[in-house]
């Protein structure tokens, strides 16, 4: 046994002492140049041992030097190919890098050379080459750079899995090293551009952000990283506007005004959120939240000042912070809202004068004698304010009738009798002994609803007419006014808001600039333009008619309809309870505006309305009465290529019933157009109507025969008296006249004109 072990022993010597004069004899052929010999050296121990590291170093080297020399190259072996393996099995193999010193001028030679050829086989797109060439360089050095371009090269050779699992590696450790500031000349821009640009496009947002903001981090200025967060936070701004003005809302513009400091279109987006919450916080007292807002916002322009943001577009960018409250308060004078007028007075007529608030006294003495410097807007304002801060003082009370009689006695501009109006109204209240006090309210009224006509504005014109009727009954008093603004109105109401019609391929219908498409189930939407003309037209009548409250657009309900006209296009069949079954357009919104709403074969929204006015086939006269019905206040529609939908119907109390048990709503009635003067006369209104006698006069007071229809209320308001004249009632010249008298059961009589213009 012990010879046995001898033996081995002695064996294993000879053995190591035979590999060491192998090894020797390599070392010596690599220093003495003898590159082929040192190579076949190598090549030979490694085939028969993978793990032998040295020789992998050697045969590396001599493969290289060989690579280098004219004879070697072009025949069958590419030596630098070879060379470029035998260091990666060297590196690999070197785990603790025992050998690379002594052979590392030939690993860098090995990889310089290598990363050039990597380099021009990535620019003349060769990619799987360069593929192979970037794994070498990568394995020989751990550079990020090679790992980089890498990755770079499978998402050019459309391995982009493999592309990108490389590229967010490579930019997390850049982001890494930039954070550390560690080896700056390591970092790469193409990752971040690439993951950007590849998240953007699959619409992946988060992701997008994710690598757009640690490339900015890096590359500040980097063009495409910018282009992409300025996508991403528009996209961001958009959704966040849909839930209107929260904390989300803003943190998304700081976000986009952090990379775009002087962009115009942020910095309105922030004033507006200011602004808009300053003017939902003044509008009631008290004002602590508003109080802190306004510094919130003053803070952010500050900052933004201070970090050197210039642009002229946003007035708010001030320093001082009482010319900040100045332009704030400037803004909402422009914009006449009281609360948020009289909150930043105070608060800049405080930071003027130094102290820390302004109080009773200060606000007395102000208004006593207000300033000439100070605009009528203003005093109208400060003197309301304070009248609500300090009911009990009479001196304010006082000096406000003392201010309100000066400024009356001197002519004004048209744009400051709504001031004195208001201003009127207030110290009728306070002062209810004064009589001249009504009848400067009447004459201002009056002013008002003849200003309001001469510059079209139906609505504010026929508001003015109704107060004035409601403070004076005798509505003679008024009926060349009321003869001005129903001229106006059917030019700015009725005939301006006319659709035309187009034909296109044969085919006639009315150009509402709807964008939908039936035959592809898309509702689409139409234009505020048309949405606006139809409401107006709906109004004129309305309001013509003798309703006080005017309808507004339910976008709700116009959407439903827009839905259901799309619904019922294809086929041009109307139904209550449409059925997926039975309408290929089908859908929820749809079906609940079948329900509820008044289908029609006309795609012109606006002479629809007409249309129904008319309702001459009808008995019960549905479609007037519920464009007529003071409970009806929301309205929407909606229309394709060949019907429309109307939603008029709403079942809401009206806001003022006691003002029709008295006032009664009529077409036509006092002042109308001959075109419209149809061939059925309504009266409605908050009384017994059944077995009401009705008689129609001409000018020369004979009774025309009239046939008499009663409708009872039903879900409506009020119920209807529903007449027709037997005759043709002639030419229908303008100024021509014919009175009505309609004589209830319990004797009560209500008389009117209707007169041709």
């Amino acid at each position: 046994m012990k010879n046995l072990i001898l033996l081995l022993i002695l064996t294993s010597t000879a053995f190591l002492k035979a590999q060491d004069k192998v090894l020797t004899k390599a070392r010596t052929a690599l220093q003495n140049k003898q590159w082929s010999r040192a190579q076949s050296i190598a090549e030979s121990v490694v085939q028969d041992d993978k793990t032998a590291v040295e020789y992998w170093y050697i045969k590396a080297s001599a493969e290289y030097e060989m690579s280098q020399m004219d004879k070697y190259r072009g025949g069958k072996v590419n030596y630098f190919k070879e060379s470029a393996k035998s260091a990666v099995k060297a590196r690999t193999k070197d785990v603790n890098g025992r050998y690379y010193e002594t052979y590392a001028k030939w690993m860098k030679n090995i990889t310089e050379q290598n990363n050039k050829e990597a380099m021009a086989a990535y620019a003349q797109n060769s990619y799987a080459r360069a593929i192979q060439l970037y794994k070498n360089s990568y394995m020989l050095t751990g550079d990020t750079i090679a790992y980089g371009m890498l990755g770079l090269s499978y998402t050019k050779d459309r391995q982009e899995r493999e592309g990108i699992k490389i590229l967010k590696t490579v930019a997390s450790w850049n982001f890494g090293a930039y954070s550390a500031q560690n080896c700056k000349g390591t970092y790469m821009r193409e990752p971040y551009e690439l993951l950007s640009n590849y998240y953007l496009s699959k619409g992946f947002y988060d992701s997008a952000l994710n690598y757009t903001e640690m490339g900015l981090q890096v590359y500040s200025s980097n063009i495409i990283l910018k282009n992409n967060i300025r996508t991403i936070v528009n996209n961001d701004i958009a959704i966040a506007a849909k839930q209107g003005y929260n904390s989300a809302y803003i943190e998304v513009i700081n976000r986009a005004l952090s990379y775009f400091p002087s962009d115009t279109a942020y910095l309105i987006y922030q004033n507006n959120y200011y602004l808009s919450k300053l003017g939902t916080l003044t509008k009631n007292k008290p004002w602590d939240e508003a109080g802190s807002m306004l510094t919130q916002f003053y803070r952010m322009k500050k900052e933004a000042v201070a970090n050197g943001v210039v642009n002229p577009a946003d007035v708010f960018l001030i320093k001082d912070s009482t010319a900040f409250l100045y332009q704030c308060l400037d803004y909402f004078l422009r914009r006449n809202q009281p609360g948020s007028i009289a909150f930043h007075f105070k608060k800049w007529y405080a930071s003027q004068k130094g102290i820390p608030a302004v109080d009773e006294p200060i606000m007395e003495s102000l208004l006593k004698s207000p300033p000439q410097t100070i605009s009528r807007k203003l005093i109208s304002v400060l003197f309301a304010d304070a009248r609500e801060d300090y009911p009990k003082n009479k001196n304010i009370s006082q000096y406000r009738l003392n201010f309100f009689n000066t400024w009356s006695s001197k002519p004004v501009k048209a744009a400051e009798t709504l001031l004195q109006l208001e201003m009127c109204e207030a110290l009728v209240i306070d002062f209810p002994k004064d009589k001249t006090l009504p009848v400067t309210r009447m004459n201002l009224l009056f002013k008002c609803a003849d200003t309001a006509v001469k510059e079209e504005n139906m609505y504010s014109a026929w508001r003015y007419l109704n107060r004035l009727e409601a403070l004076n009954p005798e509505a003679a008093a008024f009926d060349k006014l009321y003869k001005r603004l129903a001229e106006k109105d059917f030019i700015v109401r009725y005939s301006q808001t006319r659709i035309a019609y187009q034909t296109k391929n044969g085919v006639k219908r009315a150009a509402t600039g709807w964008d939908g498409n039936s035959n592809l189930c898309k509702a689409g939407s139409l234009p505020d333009t048309t949405l606006y003309k139809v409401i107006d037209r709906l109004n004129y009548f309305r309001q013509n008619a003798g309703v006080k409250q005017p309808m507004v657009l339910s976008m709700d309900k116009v959407k439903k309809c827009q839905e259901a006209a799309v619904m019922f296009a294809p086929i041009g069949i109307f139904s209550r309870e449409p059925k997926p079954e039975t309408h290929q357009c089908f859908s929820r919104n749809a079906a609940e505006a079948a329900a509820n709403a008044q289908a029609i074969l006309e795609s012109n929204p606006a002479q629809c309305v007409t249309i129904f006015m008319d309702d001459r086939k009808s008995d019960e006269m549905i479609n007037r009465r519920s464009i007529l019905n003071p409970g009806s206040q929301y309205a929407g529609f909606g229309s394709a290529e060949n019907n429309s939908v109307f939603w008029l119907l709403d079942l809401a109390p009206t806001a003022d019933s006691s003002w029709y048990k008295n006032h009664f709503i009529a077409w036509p009635n006092r002042y109308c157009p001959k075109m419209l003067f149809m061939d059925k006369w309504t009266f409605s209104m908050d009384a017994a109507l059944q077995g009401a006698d009705v008689k129609i006069f001409d000018e020369n007071n004979t009774e025309v025969p009239t046939n008499v229809i009663y409708q009872p209320a039903g879900q409506l308001n009020h119920p209807m008296l529903s007449f027709r004249p037997a005759a043709d009632l002639g030419d229908k010249k303008p100024g021509t006249r014919w009175q009505v008298k309609i004589t209830l059961k319990n004797k009560k009589t209500y008389q009117y004109s209707v007169t041709v213009i």
